[in-house]
């Protein structure tokens, strides 16, 4: 038998020139910056990831902050008190602070269920329902940014269809938000509420403090821990959710609903990065 009649096939010269081979550098990413390094890639979506759960996070405080100062008390990122104010009106004969407050939960619950439909139907028509939730968020806030147009509506006697509608929108805002994290986020932190982060966030200086102080530390402990990334990430949202309180507070003295055009700005940059 011949060496030709063991030759496996081979496509013509004028067919091979309509193949193109390309490197398997070439075939990940353009960047030449990506390339030096095979985990950039990994560390630039993670960072990007860590902006917009800030940025998240930082929206959330400002809005509860808001909430404190012009919606009487009322935490609209935080579902839970707000359900203890309602079973001790009922149970314990306290008297809200308004009439409006026993719709807030019901609306929070109504804004999911609007949420938890729209992206359904996003998936079913297979897109995303990131940018979706976005805007219905990012809606919201802007609702509520121009009921500013009328009046200040601080308090009880100032209430009015106005301050309804303030209520509402905000606490949808949340919401959706809440949402978002299921739906986009589900392997991050929560943006909301940040009780669980500092736990976490403690947890991790403990474990990144152990491993770099243990005496049984051996050669390959130079390593960087994975608990690093993760405390980073706690440690920005906490840093987040606290800097946009203190904004909140400030300037919801100085400009009432129309602040909210700062956590609305924060939310469709947010949008771009997670879109």
């Amino acid at each position: 038998m011949g060496a030709s009649s063991v030759m496996p096939a081979r496509r013509t010269d004028s067919e091979s020139k309509q193949l193109e081979l390309i490197s398997l550098r070439s075939s990940f990413a353009p960047d030449a910056t990506d390339l030096s390094n095979p985990h950039s890639l990994i560390r630039n979506r993670r960072a990007e990831d860590r902006v917009a759960i800030a940025l998240l996070c930082g929206t959330a405080g400002y809005i509860d902050t808001v909430g404190v100062l012009t919606l009487m008390g009322m935490f609209p990122a935080h579902m839970t008190g707000e359900l203890i104010g309602l079973t001790t009106t009922f149970t314990a004969g306290h008297h809200l602070s308004h009439p409006s407050r026993v719709a807030v939960l019901p609306t929070f619950l109504l804004a999911l269920f609007v949420g938890a439909v729209v992206v359904r139907a996003r998936k079913s028509r297979r897109k995303s329902g990131t940018r979706a939730l976005l805007a219905l968020m990012a809606g919201s806030l802007a609702l509520c940014t121009a009921t500013g147009f009328f009046g200040a509506l601080q308090g009880p006697e100032s209430f009015s269809w106005a301050y309804a509608v303030r209520e509402g929108s905000i606490v949808a805002a949340m919401a959706f938000q809440n949402a978002l994290r299921r739906e986009a986020l589900a392997t991050a932190c929560p943006t909301t509420v940040m009780t669980g982060n500092l736990m976490q966030l403690v947890f991790d200086v403990v474990d990144v403090l152990a491993t770099r102080f243990s005496r049984a530390r051996n050669e390959d402990t130079h390593a960087r821990p994975s608990t690093v990334p993760h405390m980073r990430l706690m440690a920005s949202a906490v840093f987040a959710f606290t800097v946009g309180s203190v904004l909140g507070g400030y300037l919801a003295g100085v400009a009432g609903a129309f602040s909210i055009v700062i956590p609305l700005a924060a939310t469709l940059l947010a949008a771009r990065r997670l879109a």
